[in-house]
């Protein structure tokens, strides 16, 4: 159930929408979010093996990143599944990816999938920002 996808395509975050600003200069911006789930659980959000925050429903982490790979995953405890997602990220650009819990009899695991900007933004519109633990990293 490990899916492990290689993007390096998405584009570019434009129009009126956009209320989080642009990447800083020469960076790509990484915001990866979770809709209202029903008795959705926090999971701890890495990139590249190091932490980024934790992310609950309704929620969505947000990180400018210097151009290049980046490997997402999620993880929980013992019981649930961790999952990858990698990105080739490029500078200007706005990357979105989203989070759904699924839950299987005896394991749990946070999915996560590239949107495109124009159903992320609508999908954003109503979620907080959660706390980060990356350095500079303000929604």
């Amino acid at each position: 159930m490990m899916t492990l996808l290689l993007i390096g395509f998405l584009g570019w975050l434009g129009g009126s929408a956009d209320e989080r600003g642009q990447p800083r200069s020469g960076q790509a911006r990484l915001i990866i979010y979770r809709q209202r789930e029903f008795g959705g659980n926090n999971y701890g959000i890495r990139l590249n093996d190091r932490k980024l925050g934790t992310l609950s429903t309704n929620r969505f982490l947000q990180v400018d990143l210097p151009p290049g790979r980046v490997k997402i995953e999620s993880v929980k405890d013992y019981f649930s599944e961790n999952q990858q997602l990698l990105l080739n990220l490029q500078p200007g650009q706005t990357y979105y990816v989203k989070a759904v819990e699924d839950i299987d009899f005896l394991t749990r695991t946070l999915l996560m999938a590239p949107m495109k900007p124009e159903q992320a933004e609508r999908e954003l519109r109503n979620l907080k920002p959660a706390k980060s633990n990356w350095p500079d990293s303000n929604p």
